[in-house]
């Protein structure tokens, strides 16, 4: 079969993997977070303190030998398990395995999206080197990210559930809710449009890994998560522009702080986390309203992945991999860094006004074609 977009793709592949190979020698966050919650669960040292930034940091410092703070908040405790297959080896070695490892996966479920998209459709060759080739894949790859590895698992999703594969489309969504609790709104639209075996294979798989790892960690840290997400949630620091979230947005003009957002625009800070909730809840609402009425299943995933990250209460570049269009190609440093006080602030939004943009235009989607 002629594919065209073929020599692309490889193009960008060529590209990403020279990227890896000079980003490989680099030490930097990211990655070590990864790397020092796994060999906290291998040496079955995982618990409650792993939420304590400060504790957590200083472990990572000693383990690895260097000045490199990072947190494990607002993870889940199975996070661990992403580099638990590479934790025995040394942190620059095992940072090698897992550049080189997550751009093959990413790389891979590009081009398996891309077949999925020519069974239908023409693939855009411009669209198709706008998703490989955005910062948000350069600044995953730069720090070890781990949101390459989640875009795989939702690239297979999407692909097998399309295809009618359903188990095993839901057993990637489950491997991306149990390791990273990224899909959630994902799994809700696949139950909206009934797709019950999907459903049940993406809950089984997450609930597999969560009974998995807590025999070898101190449970407790499984109470503890809820209350550090929702700290994590309400720190002062979550109204920078970095977070390209509607809470951001919102508590940007809204919440006033006199080291992290010294002039708001606004005070109207009874609002500022009232409003984006209910504009993500109406969003779900409405979207599982058509897709359980819509025949179109590529929209309706499409529309779940965006919600997916729409609805991260704290999205920063690294999560916007998961859109891999050529919105998200605008430069953060053109926004973010120029438009942070008053009104201006709106402006320094432009992946979250793109992720809003591109849900509106698959909603349409839905909602033009009738059910059979």
């Amino acid at each position: 079969m002629h594919r065209p977009w073929v020599p692309a793709w490889g193009l960008a592949a060529a590209i990403l993997a020279g990227f890896t190979y000079y980003s490989a020698a680099s030490v930097t966050h990211g990655f070590l977070a990864y790397y020092a919650a796994a060999r906290l669960l291998m040496d079955g040292a995982l618990g409650p303190s792993a939420y304590d930034d400060a504790w957590f940091g200083a472990y990572l410092q000693q383990l690895t030998g260097t000045s490199i703070r990072e947190i494990f908040t607002p993870n889940p405790p199975t996070m661990a398990l992403m580099a638990w297959p590479i934790a025995a080896l040394d942190h620059d070695v095992a940072r090698v395995v897992w550049l080189f490892g997550s751009v093959t996966l990413f790389v891979a479920a590009v081009h398996a999206l891309a077949r999925e998209r020519a069974r239908h459709d023409p693939v855009p060759i411009a669209a198709l080197l706008l998703a490989m080739l955005a910062p948000a894949v350069f600044t995953n790859i730069r720090i070890g990210q781990g949101y390459l590895i989640v875009f795989a698992l939702l690239a297979g999703a999407v692909v097998w559930i399309a295809r009618q594969r359903q188990l095993a489309g839901g057993a990637a969504l489950g491997l991306a809710l149990g390791l990273k609790l990224s899909g959630t709104a994902l799994l809700l639209i696949i139950a909206a449009q009934r797709r019950w075996r999907a459903v049940a294979a993406a809950c089984t798989v997450a609930i597999a890994l969560a009974l998995a790892v807590t025999p070898f960690i101190d449970s407790a840290a499984w109470w503890q998560y809820p209350d550090a997400v929702r700290a994590f949630v309400q720190r002062p620091s979550g109204s920078v522009t970095a977070y390209q979230t509607t809470l951001s947005l919102f508590r940007r003009l809204c919440v006033a702080d006199p080291v992290w957002n010294p002039s708001p625009a606004a005070s109207c800070e009874a609002i500022a986390f009232a409003i984006p909730y209910a504009l993500i809840g109406v969003a779900l609402l409405i979207t599982a309203v058509f897709a359980y009425r819509s025949r179109d299943t590529r929209a309706s995933l499409a529309a779940g992945v965006l919600l997916t990250v729409l609805a991260q209460p704290a999205a920063a570049e690294v999560h916007f991999i998961l859109l891999g269009i050529p919105l998200l190609i605008v430069p953060l440093e053109l926004t973010a860094e120029r438009f942070t006080t008053g009104w201006f602030v709106v402006f320094a939004y432009p992946r979250l006004y793109a992720a809003w943009l591109l849900w509106a235009v698959s909603l349409r989607q839905l909602v033009t074609l009738k059910p059979p």
